[in-house]
Parts: structure tokens; C-alpha cells; sequence
């Protein structure tokens, strides 16, 4: 909303390159009485690819096994697909892409839509592209420094808060003046363009400058510029205004979603579309629907975003989250599957029953594997020895397999990470217990908090601010103690009392 990109003394309204700016949207939502802040963002310059020395910079790869972010899929190691699928490509009469510096590993060029690839039952089908590193220098910075006046955040330009940890290479220049360089990726952006992303050098620079600070770093001496690096200023929504299920306090059936919010507009947006999304279609006739924080990063995200305003584009990072051990990669399905289930996103479709065979395979090896880990037997339990940090994940796997269990990698990994991280894992687990109740016990929307005069006034200011919908929520307000939600439950009992006998 109204959104502003900067490229030195350029200002240029937009919300980014080659979208038109939201104007309007602002005055409407300050009309209907939203409080709004302004935050900002930026983007780093667009290399040509043809035009960069690829083949002298070192190479940066993925990981050689990736990991799904999908049950549905197994995993399979680059090098072992590569051996699959291109003796496919040979017999159809293509090789790979050989020579093509995007193209270096996996399967051959074009199977993102090729129908003898597209539905392979392993894990990657699509070429996997190659990035390349490079760095800043110490002539870099000097030409930083020297035009620091030019940059929209040093001139007073801009005056709204950036994301913290994903500085501008001015910020880094400045404010790490030790560091003689600075890491920079270059990836390509897509498979069929030759665009290339310089990830670690964000900047709102001048044009004229920019060039200079590209062509300062080793391998793109001679590199053209597609589209300067730009700074964006935009409008948001402060976000005690909303519940936690994305509908805003003051407007009923109005749903907000993503950096309107005052968040990143990558995965924390999309995860916040799901919860709007998902209640803005049982806003009607069905119960809201809430994540915890103990069962997923999204409900760390909404509880964070209702109960402190951030000043700062938010980023999720898992040191939010106060039971990460619950909340770990290798259980998402466990975790997640059953309340899938209960939204009717697992339906009687042949993809629905694949899910549910894939779940009740997994507690069944799951169920045989927790028995063989604890089992005791000679110089004690696979348990025990995972504890001492003397087996691997893929130790333990073969370890079960002797026992007679086969795991595969996935349930080998939860085993592992359940019998390494035991202690912690329980205490967690009782302390969701313990506060179980104050979660779910909810406050009442008619409570005047001004009134409460026993409460501390930076307790009262701060309930009056965020309006919690539990006491859960309360208890994480900044401003409020302990003490604070005690006395609050004796107050809000005695006005629930007041109110009935009235």
C-alpha cells in the first residue's frame, strides 16, 4: 500500500518493479479507524548471466539429498537420479544439457514439462541449477562509503525500518566496518532466462553507482546490469488490530494476509494466506480455526503478530518458537495430518489414500522402532547410545535393520531426534500441558480494561491495546508479569460474577 521504490534520488511509486502502487487502500482502511505503520524492503540488482566469468568463480551447490518438504515424495541422492534419468533422455534422443552453466547436475533440460518426467515417483525430477560465489572487496566499500550520502536510508529519504537480518550492503558496510568482505551468491532465477539474482548485496545505490559495486567483485568485471537494486517503502496494517485468525477486531468478515501485516513477504505471507484463507470459508457457519505454538510455526507466527506489534519486517526464525523440540521438520506430518484431516483437506481421492497408507506405514514403523530403540541389550539401548552422540541417523537405521526394523530415513530421523533430545522433549511436553488451560481459557470481548485500576497501568495499557483473546495470549504481552495475569484472573472472574448477578 502506497508503495515507494528507491534507486538513489529516484523515487518511483510501486509496490515492486513493474506493479502499480496500492493508493488508495490506505486512506480506506485509516477511515475505518486502523492504526498504520510504514515499513520497507529491498532487493538487490539483476545481472546478465552471459555477461558474468561463470566458470572461474567457485561453485555453490544444494544439498546432495534433499529434503522434501512433502511425505508423498522420497528422497533419492542427485548423483543416483542423474544415473536414472539420463539414460530416459538418451533413448528418447537427447542428451543432457552439457556445457549450459544452469544446468550442471540432475535430470536433463526441459522435464519441467515433459510429460515422460513429470509424475517420476522419486525425488528431484527437475535439473537442479548451479550457483556460483563471489564476495565483496575492500574497493567496494570505499565507493560505499563514498556515496553514503546518496543512499535513501543515509539521506533521510527513508525513515522506516528495514528487515534486521537482511541488511543492505550499506547497512553491512557500515555497520560491520571490520569485515574486509562480504559473501554474495549469484542464482540464476529461473531455468530458461539468464537473469541472475545477487543475493547479499540489497541496495537503493544510485544506477551509476551500482555499476561500480558489481563490476568491483571478482567474476563480474565485465557483468551487465538488468535492473538496479531498489528500496521499497509500503504501508501496513499494525497487526494487534487483527485475531489470530486473520480477521481484523474492527471489521467483521474482513480478512487480512501477508506483508499488510507488517511480515516478510515470503513464507511467513503464504502461511498467513492459509489462515485467512482457511477461516475466511468457515467464517459463516463453522468454529474459527487456530494453530497453537505447539503445533506448528504458524501459530507461533499468528500468536506473535496478535500479541506484539512488530517494528520491523517479522521473520520467523525457530529460536520464536518456546517448544521447537515439538516442532521439528522429520514430524510435521504427525503433527499436522490429523488436522488436515479435521479441515476435509484429506478426502476420499486416490492422493487422499496414498496420504493416509503413507501415515499408518510411518506409525507402524515408528511404533516398532521406538520399541527396538529403548530395548535393552548388552552394553545397553540403542536409546542410550544415540544419547551419547555415538550414532548417526543412518547408523541408527542400520542398526534397527539388524534388529529386524526396517525405517526409512524419515522415521530413522524422528527415532534419533526423539531418543537424543528425550529429557527436553518431556519437559515440553508438560509444560504445554501445564498452560494448556490458560490457553484455552478465553477473556471477555466486554471487559473495559481502563476500569481495572488494581492492575499495574502499563498492564491495563497494554490489554487495552492488543485486546488478548485468552489468557495465554496475555501472558505473552509485553508489559504484562505474571503477577499481572494472577491478579487479572480474580479481577475478570469477579466481573464475569458482577455481570450475571446484575
Amino acid at each position: 500500500m502506497r508503495g515507494l521504490m528507491h534507486t538513489g534520488e529516484s523515487k518511483t511509486p510501486g509496490g515492486r518493479h513493474g506493479e502499480d502502487a496500492s493508493v488508495g487502500m490506505s486512506a480506506c482502511l485509516r477511515r475505518l479507524g486502523f492504526e498504520l505503520g510504514r515499513l520497507k524492503t529491498g532487493t538487490p540488482p539483476r545481472l546478465n548471466r552471459n555477461t558474468i566469468d561463470w566458470d572461474n568463480l567457485p561453485v555453490a551447490l544444494g544439498d546432495e539429498t534433499p529434503t522434501p518438504f512433502s511425505d508423498l515424495s522420497s528422497i533419492e541422492p542427485l548423483a543416483q537420479a542423474k544415473e536414472r534419468v539420463e539414460p530416459l533422455a538418451q533413448a528418447r534422443g537427447r542428451g543432457t544439457s552439457a556445457g549450459v552453466p544452469s544446468l550442471a547436475r540432475g535430470a536433463p533440460s526441459g522435464t519441467e514439462s515433459d510429460g515422460a518426467f513429470a509424475f517420476l515417483d522419486r525425488f528431484p525430477v527437475m535439473p537442479q541449477i548451479e550457483c556460483r560465489q563471489t564476495s565483496t572487496t575492500a574497493a567496494m566499500h570505499e565507493v560505499i562509503r563514498a556515496n553514503l550520502h546518496r543512499a535513501p536510508i543515509y539521506s533521510g529519504d527513508i525513515t522506516s525500518a528495514g528487515p534486521r537480518y537482511c541488511p543492505s550492503i550499506e547497512d553491512k558496510v557500515v555497520r560491520f566496518a571490520d569485515r574486509p568482505s562480504h559473501g554474495v551468491f549469484l542464482e540464476p532465477e529461473s531455468l530458461r532466462s539468464d537473469w541472475v539474482y545477487c543475493n547479499g548485496i540489497s541496495t537503493s545505490l544510485p544506477g551509476d553507482v551500482q555499476e561500480l559495486l558489481v563490476r568491483a567483485m571478482p567474476g563480474c568485471e565485465k557483468a551487465e546490469i538488468y535492473r538496479f537494486g531498489y528500496a521499497v517503502e509500503y504501508d501496513m496494517v499494525r497487526p494487534h488490530q487483527i485475531h489470530a485468525t486473520g480477521m481484523t477486531k474492527l471489521v467483521d468478515g474482513l480478512f487480512l494476509a501477508g506483508q499488510i501485516n507488517g511480515t516478510s513477504g515470503y513464507e511467513e505471507a503464504a502461511a498467513q494466506g492459509v489462515v485467512a484463507g482457511v477461516n475466511a470459508a468457515r467464517a459463516r457457519s463453522e468454529d474459527e480455526w487456530v494453530l497453537g505454538r505447539d503445533q506448528a510455526y504458524i501459530g507461533v507466527l499468528m500468536d506473535d503478530l496478535v500479541t506484539k506489534t512488530p517494528v520491523e519486517p517479522y521473520r520467523m526464525f525457530t529460536s520464536r518458537a518456546e517448544h521447537r523440540l515439538l516442532l521439528r521438520a522429520d514430524n510435521a506430518a504427525d503433527r499436522l495430518t490429523p488436522v488436515a484431516r479435521g479441515l476435509g483437506l484429506l478426502e476420499s481421492t486416490e492422493l487422499g489414500r496414498r496420504r493416509d497408507s503413507l501415515h499408518a506405514e510411518r506409525e507402524r514403523a515408528l511404533t516398532e522402532g521406538r520399541a527396538a530403540v529403548d530395548r535393552v541389550h548388552g552394553g545397553g539401548s540403542l536409546a542410550h547410545t544415540v544419547r551419547q552422540d555415538r550414532l548417526t541417523i543412518e547408523e541408527l537405521g542400520d542398526a534397527l535393520k539388524a534388529e529386524g526394523v526396517v525405517c526409512p530415513r524419515p522415521v530413522a530421523s524422528t527415532l534419533h531426534a526423539e531418543a537424543r533430545y528425550e529429557g527436553y522433549i518431556r519437559r515440553q511436553r508438560a509444560e504445554v500441558k501445564r498452560r494448556a488451560s490458560e490457553e484455552r481459557r478465553t477473556l471477555p470481548e466486554w471487559l473495559d480494561y481502563t476500569t481495572l485500576s488494581t492492575l499495574r497501568t502499563e498492564a491495563r495499557e497494554a490489554l487495552t491495546r492488543f485486546r488478548p483473546a485468552t489468557f495465554g495470549q496475555a501472558s505473552r504481552l509485553e508489559g504484562m508479569t505474571p503477577a499481572d495475569v494472577t491478579l487479572l484472573t480474580v479481577l475478570v472472574d469477579r466481573a464475569r460474577k458482577s455481570r450475571t448477578s446484575a
